[in-house]
Formats: structure tokens, sequence, C-alpha cells
């Protein structure tokens, strides 16, 4: 009996101590904890914000936002309020439990807010920690001064509405503008780099930017359904049929489907449309953008380049496949990219069916015979996809007939270049133009690059493809939409590219390429043909940054491609001598991601001088016309090379290096004939050999190898710039060297250290 009383007493004793814990649960977070935990709350009101802004629902940033901080107070409320609990039935009395509560929870915030921005679960931990820890003592720090008096508490409130103010400042531009900002005043300064002037140096006549004389009307076709978007909901102008994409997707979320009101089974044709009035027909150029949140829509931010080209004559539609694209809620559908081709190929076939009703605006004023699609990002990877469209859809009887249309030219900006069942496309007798951004922080690596490896001709001189490399554009500002920011938040915090053009000047880049690419191919201007061969013929439209290009046309005689292993033998019926070199190797080209192009150049370096030889056989001594140009691509390669130095831990050569990497290269090119006559002649004279592009995507270098699991760690990709040197240059510096009996081409290389790969040595008609 006595043993069951003394039980019964226990269990009374445990019940009111519990009781009395629960019912003290936070005398201990009065005082100055209390503006400690109000201060991490002002953390978490922040990294919540910010977060939202990269999570859209659709309902807008207000709303979105608004959700994120309620759900953020009774998160932290009942975290702060369940460790609390623990640790009053643990019998921590003298800690301050609901502050304890509420640190923990912060920093879980903080560490999944930063691993989501890409900084890797070492350094987000690292950081979160000490975020934690700052803010907690913030507060507390605040807390001893208004325990001071009135004096020091305003002094506190003061500090408290700085501190806020720093942490919730970095989303205010985002908040604005779609994107994190970055210094326009950095950007401005930027300066131009200045163009040298070299002999016989073409320029354009006028500026391809600007509108033509045509009259156009905007309208679009749509399903008339569209539960976000009037233009393609009730006020679309022409209905257009579903189309059924089961083939391609897998799996498409319940969320998607409520969002989106349908799903694969009845995928819509949604297009904007700028049509030149006036009889046609006119060419047709499809633009079609890439991945971004599918919530935050993305056609329309091609309208700048509708609008230039429908004024010079050209039809222009951005076709809508905003709902293919990433939802942080339903994810993205599989196989997309092969997806975002066929449904290009969609709109063609629709287009051949308006084209040929009576009672639509295309009614006999669009030629398919004359097609041009325009791709950003994935875009421009589905747009070559499409001009290559046996390669995947051969079986497919849903796509129009090969026949039935032509696909003239493809621009990619930014593409991508992923293999789609084992598979890239390849081009063959298709013009094709891509231009990419150093600075661009979403696909880091000029994966145009490679896709321009693989255009081909057959001796179609009408027929080109030209890249355009630009030191200081990003990914995001090719569509007005997009914003500044290549990068959702809460990543934009801290992938922010200084000394980005400013927006307006990189579409003007992208007007004046797309413009007269448009009027080179459709319209068989040679007006601006200069533009492609050297940016330069371009400099008094161009923005002012610096620039690399490269260009072939069907004309093109390649004479030598590396594509063999063998140094000494680099081509058929071709021989190669070095003097003074340190390296002499054939490799692939590697991007700045450390993936081969899968196109092999000759890599050269060399100490203080040093030359590289190619001796020509006879079967490719064609008697070259003086008219005739030397063409040859050249990247220059001193930032890998300081890369080896610093492995070598060569500290005499890197500090050679150091001003090497500040300035031009020195080369000259001589050209022999079989009986010794020679003519020799520096590049400069023909075009400077720049040093290489070196980016800074953070304003914190240290996180650079860290963030996106290194994606960002090589500052720079060596790019290739391709070289014309007229002949008759050659023979006007030395009349005795006989040009119909040339041999040799030497490349002297002076003023080391350097390196270079060399690629793609050929002849060309002036």
């Amino acid at each position: 009996m006595n043993l069951e009383y003394t039980e019964t007493n226990a269990k009374k004793r445990i019940a009111l101590g519990t009781k009395f814990r629960l019912a003290h649960l936070i005398e201990r977070d009065w005082g100055v904890w209390k503006y400690a935990l109000a201060s991490m709350w002002a953390l978490d009101c922040a990294a919540v914000s910010v977060s939202a802004l990269g999570m859209p629902t659709g309902l807008g940033r207000p709303f979105d936002i608004g959700a994120a901080l309620a759900l953020n107070a009774a998160g932290m409320a009942l975290a702060a309020w369940i460790v609390a609990v623990l640790l009053a039935l643990a019998g921590a009395d003298k800690l301050p439990r609901f502050t304890v509560g509420g640190a923990i929870y912060t920093g879980v915030l903080a560490y999944f807010v930063l691993y989501f921005s890409e900084l890797g679960w070492k350094a987000s931990l690292a950081m979160a920690t000490t975020i934690t820890l700052a803010a907690c003592g913030i507060g507390l720090l605040v807390g001893f001064i208004v325990r001071k008096g009135a004096r020091s508490r305003r002094i506190a409130i003061g500090t408290l509405a700085v501190v806020a103010g720093l942490t919730v400042l970095p989303t205010v531009p985002s908040f604005l503008s779609g994107g994190s900002a970055t210094d326009m005043d950095e950007a401005a300064d930027a300066g131009d780099s200045g163009v040298l002037e070299v002999r016989a140096l073409a320029s354009l006549p006028s500026d391809p930017s600007q509108p033509g004389s045509y009259v156009y009307r905007q309208f679009t076709y749509a399903s008339g359904k569209d539960k976000h978007r009037a233009e393609f909901g009730k006020d679309a102008e022409l209905l257009s049929p579903s189309v059924d994409a089961s083939a391609y997707i897998e799996h498409w979320p319940w969320l998607r489907q409520q969002f989106w009101g349908f799903d694969e089974t009845a995928l819509p044709l949604n297009g904007r449309v700028w049509l030149p009035e006036g009889d046609g027909p006119y060419p047709i150029m499809l633009m079609v953008h890439g991945n971004h949140l599918m919530e935050d829509f993305s056609d329309e931010g091609y309208g700048y380049l509708g609008e230039l080209l429908a004024s010079r004559g050209i039809a222009a539609v951005s076709v809508d496949e905003n709902f293919v694209n990433y939802s942080v809620w339903s994810g993205i559908p599989e196989q997309d990219m092969k997806l975002r081709a066929w449904l290009l190929l969609q709109h063609v076939r629709l287009l051949q069916s308006y084209s040929e009703e009576s009672d639509t605006p295309f009614y006999g004023r669009i030629d398919l015979g004359q097609i041009a699609l325009l791709g950003h990002s994935r875009g421009g990877q589905a747009a070559a996809m499409a001009a290559d469209a046996q390669r995947w859809f051969a079986d497919d009887p849903s796509v129009p007939d090969a026949a039935s249309y032509e696909i003239q030219a493809i621009i990619a900006l930014a593409p991508t270049d992923t293999e789609v069942d084992g598979e890239r496309p390849r081009l063959q007798d298709v013009s094709y133009l891509t231009l990419q951004g150093a600075k661009d922080a979403d696909l880091v690596s000029f994966y145009g690059d490679r896709q321009y490896g693989r255009v081909d001709f057959s001796g179609d001189d009408s027929a080109f493809k030209a890249s355009l490399y630009i030191e200081d554009a990003n990914h995001s500002q090719f569509n007005t939409t997009w914003g500044r920011s290549d990068n959702a938040m809460p990543a934009g915090l801290f992938i922010r590219p200084k000394h980005l053009l400013p927006a307006e000047e990189q579409r003007r880049i992208a007007q004046i390429y797309v413009s007269a690419f448009a009027e080179t191919v459709f319209h068989r201007s040679l007006e601006y043909d200069a533009l492609f061969r050297d940016y330069r013929a371009g400099s008094a439209y161009l923005p002012g940054t610096r620039y690399f290009n490269q260009y072939e046309n069907g004309d093109f005689r390649k004479l030598i491609d590396f594509s063999g292993e063998d140094p000494i033998r680099p081509s058929s019926d071709v021989a190669a001598e070095a003097s003074g070199l340190t390296d002499w190797q054939h490799a692939n080209a590697l991007d700045r991601q450390g993936e081969g192009k899968a196109d092999k150049g000759v890599e050269l370096g060399w100490q203080e001088e040093g030359s590289y030889t190619l001796v020509l056989g006879p079967a490719l001594r064609e008697s070259p016309e003086e008219e005739d140009l030397l063409l040859f691509s050249l990247a220059n390669m001193s930032r890998v090379l300081e890369k080896e130095l610093l492995q070598e831990e060569d500290l005499e050569e890197l500090e050679a290096l150091e001003e090497a990497l500040e300035s031009s290269l020195s080369i000259e090119i001589e050209l022999e004939d079989s009986s010794g006559n020679s003519a020799r002649l520096p590049l400069d004279l023909f075009m400077v050999a720049e040093p290489p592009v070196e980016t800074e995507f953070t304003w914190l270098p240290a996180l650079e190898p860290v963030l996106a699991k290194g994606k960002f760690k090589d500052a720079e990709e060596p790019v290739y710039q391709t070289y014309e040197l007229p002949l008759k240059e050659f023979v006007e510096e030395n009349p005795d060297f006989d040009l119909s009996e040339w041999e040799r081409i030497t490349f002297h290389f002076n003023e080391g250290p350097g390196k270079v790969m060399l690629d793609s040595v050929g002849l060309m008609a002036g």
C-alpha cells in the first residue's frame, strides 16, 4: 500500500513539474532574448521573400511573398514551440527555450535557402550557422542597448531598421525587374574597348537594327481557352487546334494540369504574329523561347525582334511553349527537348493550313519555302533539331512532309547542345548564326560553337555560318521578360557578374545580327555580308564591348582540319614542322567546363618565340587567285597556359605571362613558294589577336569553385576568332613570291610565353 502511494506521489510530482514547466515555457525568452528572436524573424522574412521570387505560383508576386511570409510566421512559431516543449520536458529550465527553437528554425531555413542557391552542403551549413549566430547576436546587442534608456532605445530601433533594410534590400531590385540587379553604372562605364584600324576594313552602309519601310499588323492565333492570357484566350484572332503529344510525354503532373487546364493529349498551338501588310508572299521566321519558370511567361520577350523583322518584309511568329517549361511545383516534362522541336514542326504544319485558307490573314502571304527558326537557350537547340527533323521524327506522320516546306536558316541565341536519343543535330546547306555572352551565368559554355562545327555545305556559297561571342552579354537579356539575372532567386543573390551590358544594348546586338542575317538569307542582300565575316564592319552601330566571330560559307575550301592524331601529319597531303615550341599537339577544343566540342585543333605553345609550318602536298597546291582569302581560326589560350604554370609552380614563367595576359598576341604569317621566295606580314595588320575574355560570375570570388558543383570555376573559355588574310597583300609585300607555286604557311609566334589553338585553315573567294 505504501509502495502504491509512493508511486502515485511520484507521478503527481512529475505531472505537476511538467505542468509547471509548460506553464512557464517562455519565461526565459523575455528581456534581451525577445530582440534576438525578432532579429532572426526579420532574417527569416527576408529569406522566404527572396525564395518566393524564385518559386512563382502564377498568382502574382504580392500573393507569393505574402503567402511565404504567412507560412514563415506559422512555421517559426510552430518550430520554436515544439523545441521549447522538448527542452522544457528535458528540464532545460535555464535556457531561453523559445529563442533556441527560433534559432534552430532560422538555421535550418537559411541552410536550405543557401543549398538551393547551389552553394553545396558544406558552404551552406557554414554560412547558415554564421548568419544565424550573427542575427541572434545583433538582436542581443540591440536588446542590451534598449535597456539602457530612451535615447539608446531610439538608437536600437534605428539599428534594427538598418539591419532589416540590409537584409531585405537585395530582394527589391529583383521584385521590380524580375531578376537580381547589377550596377548599371558599372555596365555603362565598361566602355568601348576600341576598334583598331586595319587595311581594307569594310563597314556597313546602314544600321540593320533600324526599322524598314513595311507596315505590319500584330495579332495572335491560339486555342482561345488560355486561363492566364487574354491574347491566347478570348482575344485571339485565329483559333488553332490542339495537338496530342502523348507519344513524347510520359507524365503530366496534376498540378500542371490544374494550372493550364489541359494535359499532354491537348497541347495548344499559340503564337504571336507580326505580319507585313501587302500581297507577299513573305519569308517567315518562327521564334521560340527556352526553359524559364513556367509561371513567368516567355513568349512575349521577342517582340522587339518580331517588330523589326516585319518592318523589313519578313513575317515573324513568337511560339508559345511555356507549358513545357520548368515549374518548382510540377517539375518539367521528360524528353522536353524533343517535345520543343516537335511543337515547332506542328506550328509549321498549322501555318501551312492557314496559308491555304482564304479567310485567314496568312492566305497567300507567307512563303513556306523560306523559313527561318530562331531559338533561345533550349529553343536554340530545338530549332536545330527541327531543321534536322528526319533524325528524330522520320516515323511520325503528324509532322509536315519534308518536301512541303524548307528551313533555310537557324538562329540560336545562347543555345543548349544536349544529346537526345544519343544524337545531336547536323545541318546541311542551312545557314546558321549563333550568339553567346561570355557572362552567361546559365549556360556558361559556348554550346553554339559545337553546333557551328556540325554545319556543313556542299559547295553552295549562298549558305553560310557565323558565330559571335560577346564579352559583356549574359543569357537572359536576349528576352525582354526574363529580367537582368540569369538565375532565379535565391541563387541570383550570389551569381551576379559585373559590367553587364545594359539590356537595351544587348538586345540591339541581337537586332543588328538577326536583321542582317534575315536580309542576307531571305533577300539575298550582300549589304551586310561583311558583318558576319568581321564584326568590326558594324562598329559604328554595335555597343562598346569586345567581340569574337567565326565565319565560313559554302565556298570555303578547307586545306587542314587537324582531325588526325599525328601532329606531323595534321591532314591528308599536309606535313607540319615546328621550331621553338613548348607545346605541339592535336587536341579537342574544350569549353569552360572542360568538355570537348568534338572539334580538334592544334595546340601551339611557346616560351619566348617559336614557329609552326604547314607544308602543302601536291594535291593541295591548286593555284589560288590573288583575290582569294587565306582563312584560319585561332583561339588565345593564355589563361589555360596560366593554369598549367600554376600547377607546375613555374613562377618565372608566370611573371612573364602576367604582362602577356593583358595584351594581344604578337604573330606573323609567312607564305613561301617552292623556290624559297616568301612574304611575311604581321597578323595585327589584318586583325589583332585579342587577350582572352575572363569572367567573374559572383561578387564573392571564393564561392566560384563551390557554386553549382564547380560550374563557374573556370573564368574563361578559349574562343575562336576567324582571320581573313587577302593573298594579294602577300604578293604586294614581295613581288618575287609566286602565288601559283605556294607551298608553305608559317605562323611565327613572338614575345612569349603564349599558347593558341589553330583550326580550319583554308581558302575562300574574296
